[in-house]
């Protein structure tokens, strides 16, 4: 029996020894510092990027002085850096952003979706759902895409990054490129954080 107090003893000393790691969530506005470090690309970055690419288009002269509405695509955007990032949360923030302010002035298409685009289509034509009218799918008129480049180094823990954001408008007609922008970042921290 005394054997059996002191191990129960001895197990409540080491209970109250160890460390108890206590985990915690907080909400931190999105333009601020999430303070975990890293040299990647941020939040505050998806945001500055999407909101100076989307005024940036609204200035193209072929997309302010068009008749109609311009149709636009996206196409997907290349990752050429070290991070592991969701690449196509650029294009679908800049198209948000143009959606919310430019005013009719540029209409985008769902390419992405045309699988299920393509079969709800049929399902009307066959006169299985709603609708049995024809309407062609739309033409577009540019594509926008863009691409993530890098230049990392690293010495003894410390790590330093430049990534280049560039996106481009490029006609559907012709290839060309008719407006292009970039954004900018360059961070220096230790190593050690996880971009996922």
């Amino acid at each position: 029996m005394k054997n059996h107090i002191f191990i129960c003893m001895f197990c409540l000393c080491l209970a109250g020894c160890a460390t108890v790691e206590t985990s915690y969530t907080k909400t931190v506005p999105l333009d601020q510092d999430d303070g975990l470090g890293g040299t990647g690309i941020e939040a505050t970055d998806i945001r500055t990027v999407s909101r100076k690419m989307a005024e940036s288009i609204l200035n193209v002269p072929q997309i302010m002085n068009a008749q109609g509405s311009p149709i636009i695509a996206l196409l997907p955007v290349k990752n050429s850096t070290r991070f592991i990032i969701n690449k196509d949360i650029f294009t679908k923030k800049i198209r948000i952003q143009l959606n919310q302010n430019a005013q009719g002035k540029m209409t985008f298409l769902a390419r992405d979706r045309i699988d299920d685009i393509l079969k709800e289509r049929q399902s009307k034509r066959d006169g299985l759902v709603g609708s049995s009218k024809s309407v062609d799918l739309k033409g577009v008129d540019f594509y926008l895409t863009g691409e993530l480049m890098g230049l990392s180094k690293a010495n003894q823990g410390d790590r330093s990054d430049y990534i280049s954001m560039s996106f481009q408008l490029i006609d559907a007609e012709t290839s060309e490129i008719i407006w292009e922008n970039e954004y900018e970042v360059k961070r220096v921290g230790t190593s050690g954080v996880v971009y996922q």
